[in-house]
């Protein structure tokens, strides 16, 4: 009987032993990371003019556990951006085809990794191609339909000029698309009118433009079909044709 008793009451400590609470120590705490890289983009082609080049690298982190570090490594150096949750740091980094491996490091040592493959070009960047919506109207505000706006870049390109032309609609509009870089030599034509030349430096890659044109002035003009040497030789003809009748009179 005896016996029996204490077989029962191990059994039951067993029991309560399994069913007990695990101590702190046991205890498996969950964590999560979070990195997110907005700059560059995967594939993207940096530029850098710098001596040796870098690439910047913008994102974002975050970790249940707390940041103790991100780090921005290429196969040109590494470097630390610090434990913010908000990161953007420059990176050395090697012409042509590279590697850049973003690692989030928690406060347990637990790590996240983003690595982007982008391309270096050392050069300085190229201007954009920008976009201009404006209208052309003449001095007392009409809209000019039919007037030819021309844009040309100011660079001096290794293809050449790069002019983009555009006509303007009925109530004086025009677009131009993809005009190459931010200055630009502004030109606009119309018979009757003045011819427009102008430089502008745009600010942005969409811009607005309206342009206003001067009448030509009516000495400037002639006839349709009559030419200023047509004019010439006209009042030549009369002169020789006078001289001619009074040597007959004398």
């Amino acid at each position: 009987m005896t016996r029996n008793l204490q077989a029962i009451l191990c059994i039951l400590v067993l029991l309560f032993a399994a069913a007990a609470p695990a101590t702190a120590g046991d205890t498996t705490v969950e964590t999560s990371t979070f990195l997110s890289v907005t700059s560059p983009e995967q594939y993207d082609t940096i530029w850098s003019d710098l001596v040796p080049p870098e690439a910047t690298v913008v994102g974002r982190a975050g970790a249940s556990n707390g940041i103790r570090d991100v780090v921005v490594e290429s196969s040109a150096g590494m470097v630390s951006c610090g434990n913010g949750t908000e990161f953007a740091c420059s990176v050395p980094v090697a012409e042509g085809n590279e590697t850049i491996t973003v690692t989030l490091i928690d406060n347990l040592g637990k790590t996240s990794d983003a690595v982007l493959h982008v391309y270096v070009n050392v050069d300085t960047p190229p201007p954009p191609w920008i976009y201009v919506i404006g209208t052309v109207r003449d001095a007392d505000g009409r809209p000019v339909p039919g007037a030819t706006v021309r844009f040309e870049s100011v660079l001096p390109l290794s293809s050449g000029p790069h002019p983009v032309t555009a006509e303007t609609a009925d109530d004086g509009g025009y677009l131009i698309e993809n005009a190459f870089g931010y200055g630009q030599t502004v030109s606009v034509e119309k018979d009757g009118y003045l011819p427009l030349h102008r430089e502008v430096a745009f600010e942005g890659t969409v811009n607005h433009l309206y342009l206003e044109l001067e009448p030509e002035p009516p000495q400037a003009r002639t006839a349709p079909g009559f030419s200023a040497w047509a004019g010439i030789l006209a009042l030549s003809g009369g002169l020789l044709a006078v001289r001619a009748g009074r040597r007959r009179e004398g």
